[in-house]
């Protein structure tokens, strides 16, 4: 079994063994794109984690007694199956390839290396379904905390509104498996999300970018109003530049080394984001992806030190048919 797989070593068609996430910034690594470096835990050491603790039967039937419309219920049972998955153990087998992986990417950088871990199941960021937001994401983890919050992210395959959007969706429970990113953590000055196509009004020819002071948390949960750029695909000139007013961002805390939230120093509460230059390289590593995929993409993005990286990647899903 493959419990470990580097960026290196992944395309996009490893969504089976690395899930959407993971198989997609293995292609990204793969064609030279700007993508912190990691690896994934892949859907087979969660399988084999499942397997070892005898899993299978007890989530299978819990999973059956849901009721969806029923939100009280939904969340009971969603928390019972965390709770196992949280309660068992994990083979030491599983637990050395993580932290062994863990050690080989913190000799590409400083000590104590702070890593992003992010869940990837087997049945994300695909082109006609949205599963965005339904899993975990732990941020600045280390070390010690490595395995727990790997954990946590097989447990949240189970979140309430996971499980009722497959129930609707009509996707198998029982087929789904999950796998975790373990990547380098970006510190990010700024970060947000872009989308080659705009996605309210389906035009093509448009590229919006939202940004947010420090790390990309605050425009993913919706917690921070970003700034709102609507920028034309080819000319590359700003149709539209909303500049929000942004009191708090999301960073690390330099003395606990966990994420907070903190006020936005006065001078840039009112402040332009991004520059002109960031704007352009964004704009153009945006339709260097879409070109890759051949299909409009839904991006997030960090800047640190001046240099922009791609978090992830995956199809924008809900446009209108031309």
């Amino acid at each position: 079994m493959t419990y470990v797989a580097w960026f290196e070593e992944l395309t996009k068609k490893d969504i089976g063994l690395a899930g959407g996430k993971g198989a997609n910034l293995g292609e990204m690594a793969g064609a030279a794109m700007p993508v912190p470096p990691g690896f994934v835990i892949t859907s087979q050491a969660y399988q084999h984690f499942l397997e070892e603790n005898k899993l299978r039967r007890e989530l299978a039937r819990l999973l059956t007694k849901i009721q969806t419309d029923n939100q009280k219920q939904l969340e009971l049972q969603s928390s019972r199956i965390r709770e196992i998955i949280m309660k068992s153990r994990v083979p030491g087998v599983i637990r050395n390839s993580i932290l062994d992986g863990y050690k080989k990417l913190s000799e590409q950088g400083s000590s104590p290396m702070f890593v992003a871990v992010r869940s990837s199941a087997t049945a994300e960021d695909l082109s006609n379904a949205s599963f965005a937001g339904q899993q975990d994401t732990y941020l600045n983890v280390c070390a010690e905390d490595l395995v727990s919050c790997v954990q946590k992210c097989w447990s949240s395959l189970f979140t309430s509104r996971a499980i009722f959007y497959r129930e609707k969706q009509g996707f198998d429970h029982n087929r789904l498996s999950m796998a975790v990113i373990v990547q380098k953590m970006i510190n990010a000055d700024k970060a947000g999300v872009m989308f080659t196509v705009n996605p309210v009004t389906c035009e093509k020819g448009q590229i919006i970018i939202e940004a947010v002071w420090g790390l990309g948390e605050g425009v993913v949960s919706g917690t921070i109003t970003p700034d709102h750029y609507v920028m034309d695909k080819n000319t590359g000139k700003t149709v539209t530049a909303a500049v929000a007013s942004k009191q708090i961002m999301f960073a690390r805390d330099e003395t606990t080394g966990k994420t907070i939230e903190t006020k936005v120093p006065q001078e840039k509460v009112d402040a332009q984001i991004l520059t002109e230059e960031e704007i352009r390289i964004l704009m153009e590593v945006g339709k260097k992806v879409e070109q890759h995929y051949g299909l409009p993409q839904d991006i997030e993005w960090a800047i640190e030190r001046e240099n922009v990286y791609l978090l992830q990647s995956r199809p924008v899903t809900g446009l209108k048919k031309a």
